[in-house]
């Protein structure tokens, strides 16, 4: 990742530095990309651009999720479901589903807006064919918030803000996500 870094370091500011930042934000939809860390990088590199970021990070990141999702629609084509027998029971795997489709909403969301692996939740989502519109609207709901709220942070607080992010990001995530667990509980 410090290579990473270094090299968009040095590209980070020429005219195509922002090209750069929305095809690694696109890739993040069906590959491993820091997605987070890469839009904190731009947004400290260049403050007045920080919601010009987020912007693109939050449009772009739809259609990184699109390409995700088509993966695994290719992948269940392809014989998902023949290999997924060899691994988990029918029953079990169409209960799985069941699940993942009644909850598509707050699963969706919930992985959008944590660091939890994106492209996981997109071709997850093709995989089982979950309703294209209402994922995509979601998943884009959710990592705009996360993406503004960094930007945002990195706006108003600057450099102050990049330690905070590297030291208590997770936690307050983790936390974030058992207010939602537990306020779901409570509903149910």
């Amino acid at each position: 990742m410090k290579a990473l870094y270094q090299w968009l370091g040095k590209h980070v500011h020429a005219w195509y530095g922002t090209l750069i930042f929305g095809l690694l934000v696109f890739i993040e939809g069906f590959f491993i990309v820091p997605v987070s860390t890469m839009l904190a990088f731009f947004s400290l590199e260049n403050r007045p651009k920080a919601f010009m970021y987020a912007t693109i990070a939050t449009l772009v990141s739809g259609l990184g999720a699109l390409v995700g999702y088509y993966i695994g629609v290719l992948l269940w084509k392809a014989g998902g479901r023949g290999v997924l027998e060899h691994v988990i029971n029918a029953k079990k795997f169409d209960h799985l589903v069941e699940q993942f489709t009644a909850y598509q909403a707050w699963t969706t969301f919930i992985v959008a807006l944590t660091p939890m692996p994106y492209k996981i939740l997109t071709i997850s989502a093709g995989f089982l064919r979950l309703p294209l519109t209402p994922f995509i609207l979601l998943s884009m709901g959710a990592r705009g918030l996360r993406f503004f709220a960094i930007s945002g942070a990195i706006y108003i607080w600057g450099e102050k803000v990049q330690y905070y992010l590297d030291k208590y990001f997770y936690w307050v995530v983790a936390a974030g996500i058992s207010f939602f667990i537990s306020f779901w509980i409570v509903l149910h």
